[in-house]
């Protein structure tokens, strides 16, 4: 979107001041100084005081004085598009600024995704990424970016040494108070990024974050200011930090609030048992701490404790508070979170890599690191004979008679001499027409490999017979939870920690926070499907056998948990067997070893993954 209603400035000095900046729907309304108004989409960077000029076709930049000659574009809106491949199909994404009310609206419908409501940030620009597909929401995503906070004690660190960069025409020797006032604007923060529940896992969160490094490097300023070092400060980060594959790095967490508020809450809780009162005046800070005394005095009565008591029980032990009183205070204490940063600029780059000393880890381990705990199993010599007794009413005598099929038992032979070969960090794919026995066949491994050695049946009419070669391993299913324990309290309840909990959940594809505390029950399909790989992951198994795989998922909620599955097998090293009818559907994104074909009477196929992929799968 070009400006709107507005000619190119007659005078000499092009540049002009907003003096009026009004939101508009999908739009704002600016007024210049020569009071000429017109329109730009809504977060177009231009706000009051900022000065603009306007060119042919309605290109609106702004000037930023600190490098010579330095104008940034806010006007026709940002956009830039990439393509994503999910199961075999081209997905063209498109990253821009906000135009129109349906992106306006597509956004404001993925908030509601997110843990906070707002950047609470003085500048802010918002992306949105839109696709082609008919069977997905016009907005699938986006990323917001905004003003950095003054105070961040891990970017305090890494700022504080001497630092120049004549592509932005800044430099400092210390990162003291004076220094950060004058430039911490050098800086932009990624406060939100969201992506469309079901397409997390496909590659979406990875377009918008690098959309932000660009849109970042090519147009965000503020305070006559153009940014060097792009940040993230995100709790998710810790159990996901999906920002490191577009070069982010680590370099510390926040302190937290925790001492200052007991400190300032101590305080004041004294100042009033000596009869004087809370103090007066301090700004919006010490309001918030006044409130926060107020309901702590309160709880503290209500319950008996001591201050100290009550200090414990909110910053460790939040689970003892009753609810009312955990809504009311959750606020009192910002715990500390990590904080990710990566140079705009080419000094930046540099000042960041030599402040760093850790490298950033891999979001997945060479696959040489399983050579350090190789293991193999072998079932050997699988057979499978389903047998069923004939109905002995006088209609299906008639049948058998007349077709000359008469019986007592009718036998299928669904595996004959199989011989199965299971390794850590590979997936085997079973895939074959319904009733050639893959559910059978799986549920045989399972029983086989777990070290069982007498023949199994699962049902009457069923006779199994196999050998194992290599010692007996934990055998792990995927199944769908259909309860309303939250996914939180059903991982837990799997022996791990909460931080463990939290980073199987956001492996698994469930990286937002407010669907770790939902019922199970009102999950998504795609959602619950994601859950149960994150119970089954939970258990540690060395051996993953699922039947029915993503038989029940769109295309897209398949394909993101395709894509989760084959990249925690490698990293746990463990081995997958999965069977599904549709084998073409899922096999260009779980990328499996080898693939099973069963047909019919027992009979049965091998193919190389390289064979599949090479016929187009």
């Amino acid at each position: 979107m070009a400006a709107t209603s507005l000619p190119p400035a007659p005078h000499a000095n092009p540049w002009h001041a907003i003096v009026r900046r009004t939101i508009n729907d999908h739009q704002i309304e600016i007024t210049l100084d020569d009071a000429r108004v017109f329109r730009l989409h809504r977060f177009a960077l231009a706000g009051k005081k900022d000065r603009v000029r306007v060119g042919p076709g309605g290109m609106v930049t702004v000037h930023v004085p600190r490098v010579k000659d330095d104008a940034v574009v806010v006007s026709p809106a940002w956009q830039t598009t990439h393509t994503v491949t999910v199961s075999r199909q081209q997905l063209t994404v498109s990253v821009k600024e906000i135009e129109t009310p349906e992106e306006l609206t597509g956004y404001q419908a993925l908030v509601q995704h997110h843990y906070r409501n707002g950047a609470g940030a003085t500048r802010r620009a918002l992306l949105v990424a839109k696709t082609d597909a008919t069977n997905l929401p016009p907005v699938v995503g986006f990323v917001e970016l905004c003003s950095s906070f003054l105070v961040n004690v891990p970017r305090k660190r890494l700022l504080d040494a001497p630092f120049h960069d004549s592509q932005r025409g800044i430099d400092w020797v210390r990162w003291d108070m004076d220094t950060a006032k004058k430039y911490t604007n050098a800086t932009v923060r990624i406060s939100r990024c969201v992506v469309y529940p079901e397409l997390r896992g496909v590659g979406v969160a990875g377009i918008l974050t690098q959309a932000a490094k660009r849109f970042a490097l090519e147009r965000w300023h503020i305070g006559g200011l153009r940014p060097s070092f792009l940040e993230i400060t995100a709790e998710m980060l810790r159990y996901w930090p999906f920002v490191e594959r577009a070069g982010f790095v680590k370099i510390g967490e926040t302190e937290g609030n925790g001492n200052r508020v007991e400190q300032a809450i101590t305080y004041l809780l004294q100042r009033k048992r000596e009869k004087r009162g809370f103090p007066r005046g301090g700004g919006g800070i010490l309001t918030m701490y006044r409130a926060h005394a107020t309901l702590l005095e309160d709880m503290m009565k209500s319950h008996g404790w001591t201050l100290k008591e009550a200090i414990t029980r909110i910053k460790a032990s939040p689970d003892e508070l009753p609810a009312k009183d955990w809504v009311a205070l959750h606020a009192v204490y910002r715990r500390p979170k990590p904080v990710y940063m990566l140079g705009l600029t080419r000094s930046a780059e540099l000042h960041v890599r030599n402040r760093v000393s850790t490298p950033a880890r891999p979001l997945v381990p060479d696959r040489s690191s399983q050579k350090e705990d190789p293991w193999c199993l072998a079932v050997n010599d699988i057979n499978i004979v389903a047998s069923a007794t004939a109905d002995k009413s006088l209609e299906s005598r008639q049948i058998q008679e007349a077709f000359n099929i008469v019986a007592e038992q009718f036998e299928t032979i669904t595996t004959d001499g199989l011989d199965l070969c299971l390794r850590g960090g590979e997936i085997v794919l079973v895939t074959g027409a319904s009733g050639n026995g893959k559910s059978l066949l799986l549920r045989t491994v399972a029983w086989y490999a777990s070290g069982k050695k007498k023949k199994w049946a699962p049902t009457s009419g069923i006779s199994t017979q196999a050998k194992t070669v290599g010692a007996a391993v934990k055998v792990g299913t995927m199944v769908v939870p259909r309860r309303r324990q939250s996914p939180i309290s059903l991982i837990m309840k799997r022996g791990l920690s909460l931080t463990e909990s939290m980073q199987v959940l956001a492996s698994a594809g469930l990286g937002e926070a407010q669907l770790f505390v939902r019922p199970s029950s009102t999950l998504s399909t795609g959602q619950r499907y994601r859950l149960s790989l994150a119970l089954a992951l939970a258990a540690k198994p060395r051996l993953l056998i699922v039947d029915e795989f993503c038989e029940c998922l769109d295309e897209y909620s398949a394909a993101a948990v395709c894509r989760r599955l084959r990249r925690e097998v490698e990293r746990r090293n463990i081995g997958a067997l999965v069977a599904t009818t549709a084998g073409d559907r899922v096999v260009s994104e779980l990328r499996p070893e080898r693939i099973l074909h069963l047909l019919p009477n027992g009979w049965h196929r091998w193919e190389a993954a390289n064979e599949a992929y090479s016929k187009g799968h």
